[in-house]
């Protein structure tokens, strides 16, 4: 079976969306006849370049073909019935050729397959076409040697040149060239064609994993398709959000508009806890990030243009009118700042030793020193900066601590002005660290006993799902459970490496969380203990036969 964004490539200009400027241009020329020797068609991947450049082939060399109405698209279209149409759609047409340029870079290739082939006329059709996508990627010789064919073809030739970086290539070859800028397809012509092909395949789709796949795509038609292809893999009759997890992770949309909303509001403790608790649920911290990024730059928009009109999004009304009240507590310099941090806190998600840490470090650098400036004007204050930046919107901690001055706390117009802001100050650093000491360096309830006598448990548990991390632990010792969690000790630093693993760390966490229903992090370190190691010789011969060695 074809994969969705071919069985369903645009077989006329009708079908081609999104690009109505250049189709009716196109149109237009071959209504009046008067088609250039050479075409450029620049522009995003996956919005109709080379599928144009093949209809623009088929139309012009269609054997039956009507003459068209000036005005309209519908006399220029391919018959699609002709020999010539069903060559050029099944790729075999003799006269339209298509030369990758990023497999044929070297000016021989464009002496061989263009300029020679070029002299001579078509086999059987009107035109011989030649194709030539990410043209950019020629080099500069090859580009020289195409220049004097390109700027006088012979009157059988039509060039079309394809490529995703106009930018790179020689003013010389753009000036030979008519050119026409394809762009980005708009959110609801996208999920319309979605929803058509839908229809077609039989398959029921909800609207949610639509609009998803859409903003994933990013304005590219082909790659909407091929993730619609993915999801109607699932060879499920109706399929919903749920359906559609592993391929479009994505993330609760109030979860992660409340997460925001802490952070605007300087509730630490709330959002701490918040990770935790989706770490325990095993929520994708890095699409959780990447979610909250995408809400926050909708704020930042939604400031910029409060109607917000020109915005691809899936969230629904209520979400935008949420959206909208947080991006009115605070200011646009505070919201670039978070943007900024988050954007670099989720790039270091994969490389951190406790994956939620950046993400908690990202809450407290928000939520424990920051204060908007719009935040302070609200509330008659002033807005004092660090490093005298006013545009970092950015206040110290110690002025934070004066909830009268800076409209923290509800002030008695009786009361004196406060004169104790370092005091202030310090107490409040020490309330934030003691907050988030007590709630990230809590000791397990599970006592290192319980752990041993359910650990040959634990083990067998896991050899059904890792069969050679099984023979480490059994090889391993544990040593003590404290505010870092269970500790244990191996004999050899290969097994401590294997169990320091991203993965596998997480998968013996897992077993723990199930066992004794809450989250005990593992720490592992080498112990080498010759007894140890002589009576594990069995354990470790029997690992290696798995592998298909032996200990030397």
């Amino acid at each position: 079976m074809s994969t969705i964004y071919r069985k369903y490539r645009p077989q006329q200009f009708a079908d081609v969306i999104g690009q109505e400027h250049i189709i009716k241009t196109i149109a237009n020329e071959i209504a009046a006849n008067k088609l250039a020797h050479a075409y450029l068609f620049s522009g995003p991947r996956g919005t109709g370049k080379t599928t144009t450049a093949r209809l623009l082939a088929k139309a012009i060399n269609c054997e039956k073909r009507h003459e068209p109405e000036r005005g309209s698209i519908h006399g220029c279209e391919p018959c699609n019935e002709c020999s010539s149409c069903q060559e050029i759609t099944a790729g075999h047409n003799i006269d339209v050729i298509e030369i990758d340029a990023a497999s044929h870079t070297g000016v021989d290739n464009v002496r061989e397959n263009i300029i020679e082939n070029a002299q001579f006329k078509p086999t059987k059709s009107k035109y011989k076409i030649f194709i030539i996508d990410e043209v950019h990627m020629l080099s500069t010789s090859a580009f020289n040697a195409l220049l004097k064919t390109l700027e006088e073809p012979p009157s059988h030739v039509i060039f079309v040149l394809a490529t995703t970086e106009a930018h790179k290539l020689l003013a010389t070859i753009i000036s030979r060239c008519q050119r026409f800028n394809f762009k980005k397809v708009a959110h609801d012509e996208i999920l319309k064609r979605l929803e058509e092909i839908c229809k077609s395949e039989k398959i029921k789709v909800d609207k949610k994993v639509l609009e998803r796949v859409v903003n994933k795509s990013d304005g590219c038609v082909r790659d909407a398709e091929s993730l619609l292809g993915q999801v109607l893999s699932l060879d499920l009759k109706s399929i919903g959000p749920e359906d559609t997890e592993m391929i479009l992770p994505t993330t609760d949309v109030a979860l992660v508009l409340e997460f925001i909303d802490f952070i605007v509001d300087k509730q630490v403790v709330p959002a701490i806890q918040m990770i935790q608790k989706m770490v325990d649920d095993g929520v994708h911290l890095e699409q959780f990030a990447y979610d909250a990024i995408e809400a926050l730059r909708f704020m930042m928009l939604a400031q910029a243009d409060p109607q917000a009109k020109n915005i691809n999004t899936d969230y629904a009304n209520k979400d935008l009118k949420t959206i909208k009240k947080l991006s009115e507590k605070i200011s646009v310099p505070a919201l670039t700042k978070m943007l900024e941090a988050l954007m670099a806190r989720r790039r270091e998600i994969k490389s951190a030793p406790i994956p939620q840490l950046p993400l908690e470090l990202f809450v407290v650098e928000f939520t424990a020193t920051s204060l908007s400036l719009r935040d302070a004007a609200l509330s008659g204050g002033e807005a004092i900066p660090l490093n005298g930046n006013a545009r970092q919107g950015i206040v110290p901690i110690s002025k934070i601590a004066d909830p009268v001055r800076y409209g923290t706390a509800s002030a008695d117009a009786n009361q004196p002005p406060r004169n104790d802001s370092k005091e202030a100050a310090s107490t409040f650093t020490q309330t934030i660290k003691d907050t988030i000491s007590s709630f990230t360096h809590k000791s397990p309830q599970t006592t290192l006993e319980e752990i041993k006598n359910k650990w040959e448990e634990i083990i067998q548990q896991i050899a059904k799902e890792n069969h050679s991390l099984s023979f480490i632990l059994k090889m391993s010792d544990l040593q003590s459970v404290d505010t870092e969690g269970l500790h244990i000790t191996v004999p050899y630093s290969f097994h401590k490496d294997k169990l320091s693993e991203h993965k596998t760390k997480k998968t013996i966490e897992k077993y723990l969380t199930d066992f004794f229903s809450e989250h005990i992090s593992l720490f592992c370190s080498v112990v080498e203990n010759t007894a140890q190691k002589t009576g594990n010789d069995d354990e470790l011969n029997k690992l290696a036969a798995d592998f298909g060695g032996e200990v030397i």
